[in-house]
Protein backbone atom coordinates (compact mmCIF):
# COMPACT_ATOMS: atom_id res chain seq x y z
CA UNK A 1 0.00 0.00 0.00
CA UNK A 2 2.83 2.27 0.83
CA UNK A 3 4.25 1.71 -2.59
CA UNK A 4 0.93 2.71 -4.17
CA UNK A 5 0.88 5.91 -2.08
CA UNK A 6 4.44 6.71 -3.11
CA UNK A 7 3.52 6.13 -6.75
CA UNK A 8 0.47 8.37 -6.38
CA UNK A 9 2.62 11.06 -4.78
CA UNK A 10 5.14 10.77 -7.62
CA UNK A 11 2.35 11.01 -10.20
CA UNK A 12 0.86 14.04 -8.42
CA UNK A 13 4.28 15.71 -8.31
CA UNK A 14 4.82 14.96 -11.96
CA UNK A 15 1.36 16.32 -12.80
CA UNK A 16 2.13 19.49 -10.84
CA UNK A 17 5.40 19.86 -12.73
CA UNK A 18 3.58 19.42 -16.03
CA UNK A 19 0.99 22.01 -14.95
CA UNK A 20 3.71 24.48 -13.92
CA UNK A 21 5.62 23.91 -17.16
CA UNK A 22 2.44 24.36 -19.20
CA UNK A 23 1.63 27.55 -17.31
CA UNK A 24 5.15 28.83 -17.91
CA UNK A 25 4.93 27.98 -21.63
CA UNK A 26 1.49 29.62 -21.87
CA UNK A 27 2.93 32.77 -20.30
CA UNK A 28 5.79 32.77 -22.80
CA UNK A 29 3.37 32.26 -25.70
CA UNK A 30 1.18 35.12 -24.46
CA UNK A 31 4.23 37.36 -24.07
CA UNK A 32 5.40 36.56 -27.63
CA UNK A 33 1.87 37.09 -28.98
CA UNK A 34 1.67 40.52 -27.27
CA UNK A 35 5.06 41.51 -28.64
CA UNK A 36 4.08 40.47 -32.14
CA UNK A 37 0.73 42.23 -31.95
CA UNK A 38 2.42 45.41 -30.68
CA UNK A 39 4.85 45.20 -33.58
CA UNK A 40 1.99 44.70 -36.03
CA UNK A 41 0.19 47.75 -34.64
CA UNK A 42 3.39 49.83 -34.75
CA UNK A 43 4.04 48.71 -38.34
CA UNK A 44 0.46 49.51 -39.33
CA UNK A 45 0.75 52.98 -37.77
CA UNK A 46 4.03 53.55 -39.61
CA UNK A 47 2.48 52.41 -42.89
CA UNK A 48 -0.51 54.69 -42.31
CA UNK A 49 1.77 57.66 -41.62
CA UNK A 50 3.70 56.97 -44.82
CA UNK A 51 0.46 56.74 -46.80
CA UNK A 52 -0.71 60.05 -45.34
CA UNK A 53 2.63 61.66 -46.23
CA UNK A 54 2.43 60.34 -49.79
CA UNK A 55 -1.16 61.48 -50.25
CA UNK A 56 -0.36 64.89 -48.76
CA UNK A 57 2.59 65.30 -51.12
CA UNK A 58 0.48 64.26 -54.12
CA UNK A 59 -2.22 66.73 -53.05
CA UNK A 60 0.36 69.52 -52.71
CA UNK A 61 1.73 68.78 -56.17
CA UNK A 62 -1.75 68.75 -57.68
CA UNK A 63 -2.57 72.06 -55.96
CA UNK A 64 0.70 73.63 -57.17
CA UNK A 65 -0.09 72.55 -60.72
CA UNK A 66 -3.68 73.80 -60.43
CA UNK A 67 -2.45 77.10 -58.96
CA UNK A 68 -0.05 77.55 -61.89
CA UNK A 69 -2.85 76.83 -64.37
CA UNK A 70 -5.17 79.34 -62.68
CA UNK A 71 -2.43 82.01 -62.56
CA UNK A 72 -1.67 81.48 -66.25
CA UNK A 73 -5.37 81.67 -67.11
CA UNK A 74 -5.71 84.88 -65.09
CA UNK A 75 -2.68 86.38 -66.79
CA UNK A 76 -4.11 85.58 -70.21
CA UNK A 77 -7.48 87.08 -69.29
CA UNK A 78 -5.78 90.17 -67.84
CA UNK A 79 -3.85 90.65 -71.07
CA UNK A 80 -7.02 90.22 -73.14
CA UNK A 81 -8.81 92.81 -70.98
CA UNK A 82 -5.84 95.20 -71.29
CA UNK A 83 -5.96 94.99 -75.08
CA UNK A 84 -9.72 95.55 -75.08
CA UNK A 85 -9.36 98.50 -72.69
CA UNK A 86 -6.57 100.00 -74.81
CA UNK A 87 -8.71 99.81 -77.94
CA UNK A 88 -11.63 101.42 -76.11
CA UNK A 89 -9.34 104.01 -74.50
CA UNK A 90 -8.03 105.10 -77.90
CA UNK A 91 -11.59 105.43 -79.20
CA UNK A 92 -12.74 107.28 -76.04
CA UNK A 93 -9.77 109.64 -76.21
CA UNK A 94 -10.51 110.34 -79.86
CA UNK A 95 -14.18 111.11 -79.08
CA UNK A 96 -13.23 113.39 -76.17
CA UNK A 97 -10.73 115.17 -78.42
CA UNK A 98 -13.40 115.69 -81.08
CA UNK A 99 -15.80 117.08 -78.46
CA UNK A 100 -13.11 119.42 -77.13
CA UNK A 101 -12.34 120.81 -80.59
CA UNK A 102 -16.01 121.16 -81.28
CA UNK A 103 -16.49 118.37 -83.76
CA UNK A 104 -19.26 115.84 -83.61
CA UNK A 105 -17.92 112.46 -82.39
CA UNK A 106 -18.19 109.64 -84.86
Amino acid sequence: MERVLEELKRIEDEAENVRLEASKKAGEIIKIARQRSEKLVADAEKDAEEAVKELTEKFRNIMKKRHSEVVKSCELETERLRKTAKKKMDSAAEQIFQIVIGEKPS
